[in-house]
């Protein structure tokens, strides 16, 4: 992609995000040809649900180093219930999948209960090593998904009176604390788009583990099941390792993008969103017209037969 190109791109882009009511981070980067387009990359937003893939990488280095088992199972219990996304909580207790089911949860349906099991699993350390060895320097996860979500509605996952049931109430009666840590430019989880690019990068060449854990964690990407953002305007069949995340104000999605001529990287991030719907439809258009930089046009989709490719048919 040459420098005319480069910045017919960078334009393109720098005007949908200028349209959005809220603040829009994007960091694009194709492997082949090292061309950019950055908005606002060095600008810290909440990870929201993004934050699960450094967890899944420090969770495979931890496997790599033979001090987790990923075939081991653990019991799911009362105390692990999260609300937000996922399915666990919707289960029977002493219900015990393995350490890679809950990664592949944690992943493909975003289950935060799944997560939190495994940040215990983790623990702190492990996570700051993987975020620090990999250069992520303007990455902070101080929060686990409970405490961030508690965060939301005024709760303290340090306090037992502070149920899961009352999360429930609270969220329900729409009782949100606009000043939560969940919301805030500090002391919450939070990344860059040039941060987690430096990470997708590091997978997509597969310098990020041995070849075995990278492609494990490349395929659970490519599983992911909410595919309404970096995946929606793209050719059906393009294969996308990717997460999402969401929170009040916040669409994000990240991930490798896996075109005809060699993957790219994208990262979407937003905050402070004045209309939620909006701001992840602009996030999608962002990425269509990022592959249209870097690969080319995208063919209108067909539904049902092709006429001209059966007047072919002898």
């Amino acid at each position: 992609m040459d420098a005319s190109g480069v910045r017919a791109l960078q334009g393109r882009v720098e005007a949908i995000a200028g349209r959005v009511d809220g603040v829009v981070g994007v960091a694009a980067k194709d492997l082949a040809s090292g061309a950019e387009v950055l908005v606002n990359a060095d600008v810290a937003f909440p990870t929201a649900s993004v934050m699960k893939v450094p967890i899944l990488v420090a969770l495979y280095r931890e496997a790599e180093a033979g001090r987790i088992d990923l075939d081991r199972r653990l019991a799911f219990e009362e105390r692990h219930l999260v609300p937000g996304s996922g399915v666990l909580q919707d289960l029977t207790f002493g219900l015990a999948p393995t350490i890679k089911d809950l990664a592949t949860l944690m992943i493909t349906v975003s289950d935060n209960a799944a997560t939190d099991m495994l940040l215990d699993l983790l623990g702190p350390d492990a996570l700051a090593a993987t975020l620090r060895d990999h250069g992520l320097t303007r990455t902070t996860l101080p929060l686990t998904v409970r405490g961030l979500l508690y965060s939301m509605v005024g709760l303290d996952p340090a306090d037992p009176a502070h149920t899961y049931a009352l999360f429930k109430e609270r969220s329900r009666a729409g009782r949100i604390d606009w000043g939560s840590r969940a919301l805030a430019d500090a002391d919450n989880n939070l990344t860059t788009p040039r941060d987690l690019n430096r990470l997708l990068e590091d997978l997509a060449t597969g310098r990020a583990l041995g070849a075995a854990s990278n492609a494990a964690i490349i395929d659970i990407m490519k599983r992911q099941k909410y595919n309404t953002i970096i995946p929606l305007h793209l050719p059906a069949e393009t294969e996308v390792a990717h997460k999402t995340g969401s929170i009040r104000g916040v669409r994000n999605d990240a991930g490798i993008v896996y075109a005809p001529r060699g993957p790219y990287l994208l990262s979407l991030f937003s905050k402070r969103l004045g209309d939620q719907v909006a701001g992840a439809a602009a996030l999608a258009e962002i990425s269509k017209v990022v592959w249209e930089g870097f690969v080319g046009p995208i063919p209108a989709p067909r539904y049902g037969p092709d006429p001209s490719a059966e007047a072919r048919i002898v």
